[in-house]
């Protein structure tokens, strides 16, 4: 009967062999790992894969980084992310309001059409200076004489498929505390 040395010195072994991937999911409670969970104030690095529930053929990824709690991202994503760890992933669904907002008919803008760069066609995405501000549309027309801009989010209005995993956590509490 093997003693509880033995059993110490299999296990080193198998990690050492490469097979501490299998020794975690079999002994879990035997390794420490981190539980730096996404709580507000943390940078979060996420992957983000979004899709509009009426559009399954379209995908908006890209890898963003925000402070938990400032609201930088729509309020069902940080609701959502709140407590996760590293490399945990997560499939849910938002409705139009908990995503980026109803789409908003107040955000139609016409300006003149000399104010837009001059190979600008309908459907592209321009940045119009305001006030030293810069604010992102979509043109939705083009006339002689003026042009109509969408400054409504593109996803604005519209029910999503989110499918998000969070990269890295830094919580600047604890990295000022480290020596």
């Amino acid at each position: 009967m093997p003693t509880l040395g033995y059993i110490v010195i299999a296990i080193c072994l198998v990690m050492l062999l490469g097979y501490g991937y299998l020794l975690v999911q079999v002994f879990p409670t035997l390794v420490k790992t981190n539980d730096e969970a996404v709580q507000d104030g943390a940078m979060v690095t996420a992957q983000l894969h979004i899709t509009p529930q009426d559009n399954l053929t379209t995908t908006y990824s890209e890898t963003d980084q925000f402070i938990q709690g400032q609201h930088h991202i729509p309020p069902g994503l940080e609701q959502q992310v709140a407590g996760m760890h590293p490399g945990e992933k997560k499939t849910f669904s938002l409705a139009a309001e908990e995503g980026f907002g109803p789409y908003d008919e107040t955000k139609l803008q016409v300006i003149p059409t000399e104010q837009l760069p001059r190979e600008t066609r309908e459907g592209d995405i321009v940045e119009i200076i305001n006030d030293d501000a810069g604010k992102i549309a979509r043109v939705v027309s083009i006339l002689p004489e003026k042009a109509v801009l969408d400054f409504n989010h593109p996803l604005a209005g519209k029910p999503l498929n989110v499918t998000l995993e969070i990269v890295k956590i830094e919580n600047p509490d604890k990295e000022a505390i480290r020596p």
